[in-house]
């Protein structure tokens, strides 16, 4: 049976639904209203436009924008606890704070993602019903919704083998300006945090990003 389409939308419609939750990241965040504009915002609108409503493959019922902006509040609720980094003095704890709180932010919303795609197979189409071909991150990495032309997608269950991890490449697409350059200003914490999207987080982190 063919796939129903559907129509590709703009981020503040896919995250519509979910305000009382984002308001919750404000809060969690804990950081100026500024920052949040700058670093947050654009980053969660692009991780929504990029995702689109695709479903979660461990839970369809969900999609992938869902079950990442629920792990990320709770990434968010156990940061409040923690100290980072380990045996760091208290002046370097203070005045990295605010860019730990953003690397697991960032990590809740982007680990792993290619294995969020690998199970399905999605074919864009165009406003005319003319289907686009194949989306492969490899080729359109900000998104299907930028290939051109593309209007809808549908979604099947795809029969390929899993490919390399594109993860890096949604990072790279994905992350604000003005983020890279506070990470590349912290070259210890940017050290620690790439290597976040190629394999396990380190122990200090692992609790925190744990499903």
């Amino acid at each position: 049976m063919a796939a129903d389409r559907i129509a590709i939308q703009p981020a503040a419609t896919l995250l519509a639904p979910h305000e009382a939750r984002l308001e919750r990241l404000r809060q969690q965040a804990s950081c100026s209203a500024v920052q949040f504009e700058a670093v947050y915002a654009p980053l969660l609108m692009g991780f929504a436009e990029y995702v689109q409503r695709v479903p979660c493959p461990t839970q369809p019922d969900i999609t992938i924008l869902q079950s990442r902006l629920r792990a990320a509040e709770r990434t968010l609720a156990r940061r409040r606890g923690a100290i980072l980094p380990r045996n760091a003095g208290p002046e370097q704890v203070a005045r990295e704070a605010d860019l730990w709180t953003y690397v697991l932010f960032s990590a809740a919303l982007l680990r792993r993602l290619a294995a969020e795609f690998a199970p399905w197979a999605i074919t864009v189409w165009s406003r005319a019903r003319r289907p686009l071909g194949r989306w492969r991150p490899q080729v359109a990495p900000r998104g299907l919704a930028h290939m051109p032309q593309a209007a809808a997608y549908t979604v099947q269950p795809s029969i390929d083998a899993p490919g390399v991890d594109w993860t890096l490449l949604a990072v790279g697409a994905l992350l604000p300006p003005a983020a890279s350059n506070w990470l590349w200003r912290e070259p210890h914490v940017h050290a620690v945090w790439r290597p976040l999207f190629l394999g396990d987080p380190p122990a200090e982190l692992t609790s925190l990003l744990t499903p």
